[in-house]
């Protein structure tokens, strides 16, 4: 939206200048040094061309704009053109777009005719969601929003962790116990079923070496087809999918693909001959690897491992095999990878290995990594201190994260019923699940996703701050004045031109920078930009309704009907954004709260 604003001013400066106006407007920055003003215009590139001393320019350049009538204020400051624009000029390049589409101010095609693959969360079966699955969950699901908003095709995709030795020590485990399906069938909880015969199996194998190659053995039958373990290995994953897409639906996640793991086991031996008919395998200790920095990558101290002494393949082999599938369907134009920063030096590798293929889409994959989730711990159990720990609280019990949402919607249910006592019982609880996960998941997004991420209930569900209840109350405010006028009927048109106040102002510069903001995070997978410049425009809102509480002319609902139309204009557009800013980010947008 930030063009709406500056391109009148860029086609002017051009028209003068005698260059494209994208020539201009690609150069628009925001004012340094706490200069008052609204946008800068850095002259150091336009003047080497003109072969003109850069303050000399900008003196000159605000010479054409004071003639202009463009109702924006010019000043040179050295080499840099200040722009200030009167709030009514403002909102009479703003507000006719936005009041007839509000979310336009968060759309940009930006990235039409591209496509995207994104690989997000992706659990491991027989294993519950725990907390820290939210991380990649929620960043997955909002850069997938965002990229769409910004003209994407985007292709969602699941890449389940169904294979590997894991299943074995499950299988193992299973056929050593003599348990039964009914078994399985009459548990409360069949995922906490299957997780807790794996820690077993685990547990077991640590102090016996022959349960370990049991549970091997069981792996590569598994990858062999054997009958008995392919049947085991459906119902363990039937069930976790079951919870999965349970918690999937708290959260309103969805995916185009869930191809995971095991859906490569007869497309990963292509793979592995192609490396080897090109020379850039060998054998280490019985396993194949790829040694890059025997090939040129000396960055990469140890080889990579494609398939164990056993013949049972390992991640990299299957990364590999999904990727060329996934551009054979989709010719993607950019792969994401919504895995933890830990997980760097395996991305890294293969990577490494799709471009000594000489892969199309080599230069198209991007790994994007975020760091960990710590949840205070108040309740600690034997050995542990009270304070940040890593995934866990509780008495070091693992979060589960469909119990984090539920316990966040039960305390957002009582915070709501004290807050507004008037509501009815569904409309109650409708909105304490948007509060409650919106707040859980918020909490995440605002932060840079590469930053450690601290979460406690009392800080995420305020209502003041940095949070998605406070966003979620701006959008609500707006929505109450809307009812209000609705209910007094008021028949006057609204003129954008009569919003000369400065906080109107603000209003809309904020309004105007989300489209910016926007490409901005689709460029550097970070939803945090976008849900900072929602929080800027809530602070923003705020100021503006709150500046009515001391002055009655100033509200929206005033004595001048004709201003407050044109107020009205500017409620909807806000509203509007707001709201399409909280779903881009996964968070509801409730209407009263």
């Amino acid at each position: 939206m930030l063009d709406l604003l500056t391109a009148p001013v860029a086609a002017c400066l051009a028209a003068h200048l005698g260059c494209p106006p994208d020539q201009v407007a690609r150069l628009f920055a925001p004012p340094k040094g706490g200069v008052a003003a609204d946008l800068a215009l850095p002259c150091f590139q336009l003047a080497k061309e003109r072969k003109v001393a850069p303050p000399a320019l900008a003196a000159e350049l605000a010479g054409v704009l004071a003639a202009s009538g463009l109702g924006v204020a010019a000043a040179a400051t050295g080499p840099f053109l200040n722009l200030t624009f009167q709030p009514a000029a403002v909102a009479a390049l703003l507000l006719p777009a936005l009041a007839a589409d509000p979310a336009r101010a968060l759309r940009s095609g930006a990235g039409a005719g591209r496509t995207l693959c994104i690989d997000f969360s992706s659990p491991n079966i027989a294993k519950h969601l725990a907390f820290h699955h939210i991380r990649s969950t929620m960043i997955g699901n909002s850069l997938s929003r965002l990229y769409a908003a910004a003209g994407w095709k985007v292709v969602r995709i699941n890449f389940l962790g169904d294979w590997g030795t894991a299943f074995g020590r499950l299988i193992s485990g299973w056929t050593r116990e003599g348990l039964t399906l009914a078994q399985l069938e009459a548990a409360e909880d069949r995922v906490t079923f299957l997780n807790e015969l794996y820690v077993r199996s685990s547990q077991a194998a640590k102090g016996d070496p022959a349960l370990e190659d049991d549970a091997r053995r069981w792996s590569k039958k598994l990858e062999d087809g054997d009958a008995q373990a392919r049947e085991l290995w459906q119902i363990f994953k039937d069930a976790s999918l079951k919870e999965f897409e349970r918690v999937y639906g708290l959260l309103g996640v969805g995916f185009d693909s869930w191809k995971g793991e095991a859906y490569y086991e007869d497309k990963m031996a292509p793979v592995l001959a192609e490396l080897e008919a090109k020379g850039l395998t060998s054998i280490d200790q019985g396993a194949t690897v790829v040694d890059l920095a025997a090939h040129g990558l000396k960055d990469f101290k140890k080889p990579m491992l494609l398939r164990r002494a056993d013949g049972g393949t390992l991640y990299a082999t299957r990364d590999l095999a999904a990727a060329d599938d996934r551009w054979n369907e989709h010719h993607f134009d950019r792969a994401l990878y919504v895995v933890d920063l830990g997980q760097s030096l395996h991305f890294k590798e293969w990577f490494a290995s799709a471009r000594l293929l000489a892969r199309p889409y080599a230069e198209r994959l991007r790994h994007v990594g975020f760091g960990v989730l710590l949840v205070w711990n108040d309740e600690p159990g034997e050995g542990l201190e009270p304070g940040w720990a890593k995934g866990r609280t509780r008495k070091g019990k693992v979060m589960l994260l469909r119990e984090v949402l539920e316990e966040a919607v039960e305390r957002a249910r009582a915070i709501i019923a004290e807050k507004n006592p008037g509501l009815d019982g569904a409309e109650r609880e409708r909105i304490a699940a948007q509060v409650g996960i919106g707040a859980v998941v918020f909490n995440d997004l605002k932060n840079g996703r590469t930053n450690d991420v601290k979460f406690r209930f009392e800080e995420a569900l305020r209502f003041d701050g940095e949070t998605g209840p406070y966003l979620q109350y701006a959008h609500a405010r707006l929505c109450s004045i809307e009812r209000k006028a609705a209910e007094a009927a008021a028949g006057a048109a609204g003129d954008p031109a009569r919003l000369a106040r400065e906080d109107e102002k603000q209003v809309l510069l904020a309004l105007a920078r989300l489209q910016s903001q926007l490409e901005r995070a689709v460029e550097a997978d970070e939803p945090s930009v976008v849900a900072q410049a929602l929080l800027a425009l809530a602070s923003a809102v705020s100021a503006w309704l709150t500046a009515g509480n001391a002055d009655q002319e100033a509200r929206v609902l005033c004595a001048d009907a004709g201003l407050s139309a044109s107020r009205l204009l500017l409620v909807r557009a806000a509203r509007g954004a707001l709201g399409e800013g909280l779903r881009l980010l996964g968070l509801g947008a409730p209407e009263r709260m």
